[in-house]
């Protein structure tokens, strides 16, 4: 882990950034978001406490952008002739990076969100909206395609597409493969779609 004090002259500002939330990452999996504390990332980064918390108020705010700059573009929405598409591709995308380290990283935040309102808000905040607002837009896009009903309530096919995924990821009660993620968008796309969905009905023989 690099450490700042080892370095040069004056970090820049973006250093002492990138730096910390790479600490931060590596340290929330080396000894669980639980242990972590500013002082530890402090630390460990070369970095005195005041220079996270004028950045971050808290650990959860820290954890959260470090898994935001490695996660995020990961999971985004790919651009696609048709947006419909794009939410196929992106629920794949994610069920595959939920499968490894960072679906344990979810699981822990929210557990310990249970009893850190500002870890779970920072969750709420940094993950959870954001994201909800890029899948609002994919689907409205969507629906102004003609790919799904134009009468739909977008929050409602937010969370049919994508609670199913969170439910399986926090319980484990099985696996995040990809041919669950295509059987729910699958599902969801024959529930919703103002007319079939060209790659399901290929699938689906008709």
């Amino acid at each position: 882990m690099t450490n700042l004090s080892g370095r040069r002259g004056r970090p820049r500002d973006e250093q002492i950034h990138r730096i910390i939330l790479t600490t931060a990452l590596h340290l929330a999996f080396e000894i669980g978001f639980r242990n972590l504390s500013i002082e530890a990332i402090a630390a460990k980064a070369g970095v005195g406490k005041t220079t996270i918390y004028r950045r971050w108020p808290n650990k959860g705010a820290v954890v959260m952008e470090a898994f935001l700059s490695i996660v995020g573009p990961r999971t985004s929405f790919p651009l696609t002739d048709r947006a419909i598409e794009s939410i196929r591709l992106q629920m794949r995308t994610q069920v595959k990076a939920f499968r490894g380290k960072y679906g344990k990283m979810i699981r822990s935040l929210v557990g310990d969100g249970q009893f850190d309102p500002d870890v779970l808000e920072a969750f709420r905040q940094r993950w959870i909206l954001p994201r909800r607002q890029l899948a609002r837009n994919t689907i409205e896009l969507a629906m102004q395609q003609g790919d799904l009903r134009p009468d739909l309530d977008v929050d409602t096919v937010i969370d049919t597409l994508y609670a199913p995924i969170y439910y399986r990821l926090l319980f484990e009660i099985g696996p995040l493969s990809d041919a669950y993620a295509d059987g729910l968008y699958e599902s969801v796309i024959e529930g919703y779609g103002a007319s079939p969905d060209p790659q399901y009905a290929k699938r689906a023989g008709r």
